[in-house]
């Protein structure tokens, strides 16, 4: 008799557990299990629009941080990753900046708005996670890297950032890491059925479905496109990633209409300068690729020569411990550097930027990453 109990007992577990299994596959509220399935297979759409197409294709009110993680899957195709904020969105193999087809043979940029240091271990986790490896990656130090939460937009994508940490735990441990064991039990977690059955609830709102864009035309520059002149009314996503800005804003560069004042540049820089636990999770990300046989470079990109024109700002103040401490981070990992927050020592000029932080090509390209 108790031994019919125990076994009906353990069937029905094993049925409850089968049916949590299934909802949680399903319904997919962290997006891991059937959502990505979908997901990568759009992936590969857009991928091959994005590196087939002539000029590359219009930017139109897609998540930036959805293309460049759907971009980041075909890291492995690519001799060189360029990851960070806006400031990098620039360098560009297309345009040869700063002559980086003399060390990369083909560049993929995965840099996004308002990049932070959880940006980039998001995607150096999927850069990781490719089947084949880059052989370089360079990676964006802005002023407000060594801190955490300096934005949030990363945490949409925020499970590639928990297997980030778990990630660096485990090789910190001398543990190998199974990220299919972990997804696997996940399965059955009660805290993950709980979201995807109020999941289940909002099941009829499709805005919150991340393949969604791909519901979009897609939509390419003109056949007389130049990226030195830029599209009317959008931006470009050239075939290696990296940003065009609009025609009207490169026109008003072009002819001195864009005014920046003296002083500011404090964008982003309050409170303490820099977190040492930002700076070892930096150091972690750095030793994971290097580990990895990833050569990792370190770029800090120029800030207009108004910025600074006010003496010792706050903004200049940070600007010099910032890159003070990953120069020191540069020299004892043995990493190449290249430019500078300071526009005089990279030799940009007022009229190579789009405003106080965004340097234009004419100013990345002084920034010599041929060596």
């Amino acid at each position: 008799m108790y031994k019919k109990y125990l076994k009906r007992s353990l069937s029905l577990f094993v049925f409850i557990m089968f049916i949590i299994a299934c909802i949680n596959f399903i319904v997919d509220p962290g997006e891991i299990y059937f959502k990505r399935i979908l997901a990568d297979r759009n992936s590969a759409e857009f991928s091959n629009k994005l590196f087939n197409s002539k000029h590359g294709v219009l930017q139109t009110g897609w998540n930036e941080r959805l293309i460049k993680t759907i971009l980041a899957k075909e890291a492995g195709k690519f001799d060189c990753i360029v990851v960070g904020s806006s400031h990098m969105m620039q360098i560009s193999s297309v345009r040869n900046t700063g002559n980086i087809n003399a060390q990369c043979n083909n560049l993929l940029n995965l840099g996004v708005s308002g990049g932070s240091i959880e940006d980039i271990s998001v995607f150096s986790y999927i850069i990781l996670n490719n089947i084949q490896l880059p052989r370089q990656v360079f990676i964006g130090i802005d002023p407000w890297t060594l801190k955490f939460g300096m934005d949030m937009q990363y945490a949409a994508y925020k499970n590639y950032y928990d297997e980030m940490n778990l990630l660096l735990e485990k090789k910190a441990g001398g543990e190998n890491v199974s990220y299919l064991s972990k997804i696997i039990q996940n399965l059955f977690n009660g805290e993950y059925f709980y979201h995807s059955l109020k999941s289940l609830v909002k099941i009829t709102d499709k805005k919150k479905s991340t393949h969604s864009i791909f519901s979009k035309e897609f939509m390419f520059p003109d056949e007389n496109y130049s990226y030195t002149i830029g599209m009317k009314n959008h931006r470009v996503v050239l075939i290696d990633g990296s940003y065009v800005y609009d025609k009207d804003l490169l026109y008003l560069q072009k002819n001195n209409k864009i005014k920046v004042g003296l002083g500011g540049g404090d964008y982003r820089l309050s409170g303490e300068i820099y977190d040492k636990l930002a700076l070892i999770y930096l150091q972690k990300l750095i030793d994971l690729y290097k580990y990895n046989g990833v050569k990792v470079n370190l770029v800090l990109t120029p800030y207009h020569p108004n910025v600074f024109k006010r003496g010792e700002t706050k903004a200049v103040k940070y600007f010099k411990v910032v890159e003070t401490i990953i120069r020191k981070l540069s020299i004892n990992n043995n990493l190449k550097i290249y430019g500078s927050y300071f526009a005089d020592n990279v030799g940009c000029k007022e009229g190579d930027f789009l405003d106080f932080q965004h340097p234009l090509n004419d100013c990345l390209n002084k920034i010599d990453f041929s060596k």
